[in-house]
């Protein structure tokens, strides 16, 4: 974990392209945590990549929301 802010986990990357194992790094803190929602950056790209989860704990799944929190499918 790289960083956390208020109840957000922030995953930082430098990578040519994000693989589902970054994501499933994040889904694990996100997990063990319980936070809400987290965030992976990447700074390998020409351009600043960054995806964003919503975690439920109800059900423990991690799913890919918007910047207005929609999920995204």
């Amino acid at each position: 974990m790289d960083l956390v802010v208020e109840d957000v986990i922030v995953e930082l990357k430098s990578v040519s392209e994000l693989i589902p194992a970054h994501r499933e790094q994040l889904f694990n803190y996100l997990r063990l945590t319980r936070m809400p929602m987290g965030l992976l950056i990447n700074f390998g790209q020409p351009s600043l990549q960054g995806e964003r989860y919503a975690y439920f704990k109800d059900d423990n799944e991690c799913v890919l929301v918007d910047r207005d929190m929609n999920l995204v499918y």
